[in-house]
């Protein structure tokens, strides 16, 4: 059976979705799958995918005729939004007809990496993602699913001086810029190469964005610890239970204090770091 999947939504969704293509290649019966998606990128150099398919301004076109079926479920177009237990992916394995998996998200990154920063590191450094919870939304905007950006400061600053660690943000050019950080410059063609940069780090601080998705592909653990909004969702829902999650549950954005998430560092990280 030749099946095309077509997967929706941004990048961290089109990240975790990778979890399923050892259960799909099964179900078909296939070594490797094919693929629609608007984030190509993500699965390039994949043992288990055979084509990638242009999403972007898509019509029909007479080539996919080679695919038996054109398969496409979302999840958020299903009894998923009812939920607040049911993980995104046992709805797209329901959807599918396959085993449930196991939330481990795969990419395989090809050396040498190329990516770039604001400016050179200087020391060890962790890296953190504080907005991005609704994509790119504009200079200065914030939703529910972003850190409050006067906490995001005392953190960073207390990251700084008593851990004497830099600080890499992830984020794109128009989202608000902390003080006192290194951007990673995050165009579409070496975006991947933030996980390397994510392998180097001493822990991982980020909202439920694609960062955590990356975070899930290295070996970091619980020295990922991720900042979610109850409001808006929970690490049962979309997240992996291998990281640390922080939650809170405010109607404007994530407003954890900065010491507790300096506590779990030590507790994860290095119990001899002052916070």
């Amino acid at each position: 059976m030749k099946n095309l999947y077509v997967v929706m939504g941004g990048l961290g969704k089109n990240l975790l979705w990778t979890s399923l293509i050892p259960g799909l290649c099964n179900k078909d019966k296939v070594d490797k799958i094919s693929v629609m998606t608007p984030w190509p990128f993500i699965f390039n150099n994949n043992k288990q995918i055979e084509n990638i398919e242009p999403l972007a301004d898509w019509t029909y076109h007479q080539t996919l005729t080679k695919y038996d079926n054109i398969i496409y479920h979302e999840p958020y177009f299903s009894n998923y939004i009812k939920s607040e237990k049911m993980h995104i992916l046992d709805d797209w394995a329901m959807g599918y007809n396959i085993e449930p998996v196991i939330p481990k998200p795969y990419i395989n990154i090809k050396q040498p990496y190329k990516y770039e920063l604001s400016e050179p590191l200087t020391k060890s450094y962790c890296v953190v993602q504080v907005n991005g919870g609704a994509l790119q939304t504009g200079e200065n905007k914030i939703n529910p699913r972003d850190y409050r950006l006067d906490l995001v400061q005392t953190l960073i600053h207390r990251i700084r001086h008593q851990m004497d660690l830099d600080v890499v943000c992830f984020r794109y050019d128009k989202e608000p810029r902390p003080s006192d950080t290194i951007t990673f410059i995050s165009n579409t063609e070496h975006t991947l190469d933030i996980v390397p940069v994510i392998d180097k780090a001493e822990f991982v601080i980020c909202i439920d964005s694609s960062l955590m998705h990356f975070a899930a592909t290295t070996n970091k653990g619980k020295k990922t610890i991720v900042l979610w909004n109850k409001n808006q969702t929970s690490p049962e829902r979309i997240g992996y239970n291998f990281q640390t999650n922080l939650i809170c549950d405010t109607e404007i954005c994530v407003d954890i204090d900065p010491q507790i998430i300096l506590d779990q560092i030590r507790v994860n990280v290095d119990s001899n770091w002052v916070t």
